[in-house]
């Protein structure tokens, strides 16, 4: 979707806009605004990105297949700008699918190197109640943001539309292949929000530089995962907004910081 030079410059949601785009996220499971946040924000933050990645590749192995690590992110700038945590595009959206009262769970990234490979197709959560045989309304969303141009040459993510509908216990393997997928090429800046049972796969990197995403999970606060609890120092959370207090406030506060950069 694209947002209006009215919704861009007034940082806010329409309330046409805001209806249309969680009737796209329940439909299609997912969606997308191109190139929304500043070039002098993705600059930093892809900058601090790339030192973080490399004290963490020196120290640890690819997790998500060859050439491709999942890393779990500092809780520090700026990564914690509140036009990243608390963005006013997205969270209307988040609030209106999973409620105000609603969670950020996560706080990392998914990284395909220069050599990665396809990625088996997968959904990022588990199913709840799969005796019912059905779907249930969303408990989780998954908040992407590219720190570079995704294309198709360096390994951008492959999505499979409206299969977080799909009933549990669904062979996605063999389903996968005889279902309608699309590649998401979108230029950094841009906010992707998804129901995390949607089928997705990362795809080869066939260019010569990394391909860094930031990513966040938002949920029912009720819901639990195997996610290790974000560390957040104490003065870092006591100069958050109250809002952004509230969407962290069930994680490891008083921690240390993960994986920060020397």
């Amino acid at each position: 979707m694209q947002l209006s030079p009215a919704e861009l410059a007034d940082n806010a949601l329409s309330p046409e806009t805001l209806d249309l785009a969680v009737c796209h996220f329940k439909t299609s499971g997912y969606v997308l605004f191109t190139g929304v946040l500043p070039p002098d924000l993705i600059a930093a933050m892809h900058a601090e990105f790339t030192q973080v990645l490399n004290a963490h590749i020196a120290n640890a192995e690819e997790n998500r297949g060859a050439n491709r690590y999942q890393m779990h992110l500092p809780f520090a700038e700026p990564f914690i700008d509140p036009r990243v945590i608390e963005n006013p595009i997205v969270l209307p959206i988040v609030e209106a699918i999973v409620g105000d009262d609603c969670v950020c769970t996560y706080f990392a990234s998914d990284t395909p190197l220069p050599g990665s490979e396809h990625q088996a197709v997968h959904a990022d959560t588990h199913p709840i109640f799969p005796e019912m045989g059905m779907a249930v309304p969303t408990y989780n969303i998954g908040f992407n943001i590219p720190l570079v141009d995704f294309r198709a040459d360096n390994g951008p993510m492959e999505i499979w539309p409206g299969t977080h509908l799909t009933a549990p216990g669904t062979d996605i393997a063999a389903a996968a292949p005889l279902l309608h997928s699309e590649v998401v090429l979108m230029p950094a800046g841009s906010l992707l929000i998804r129901d995390l049972r949607m089928w997705h796969r990362g795809t080869p990197n066939r260019s010569d530089e990394i391909r860094p995403n930031m990513a966040m999970i938002y949920a029912q606060r009720w819901l639990k995962t195997h996610y290790p609890p974000v560390g957040i120092p104490q003065a870092t959370y006591d100069g958050l907004s109250p809002r952004t207090q509230q969407l962290f406030r069930d994680e490891d506060i008083g921690g240390t910081l993960a994986h920060a950069s020397s």
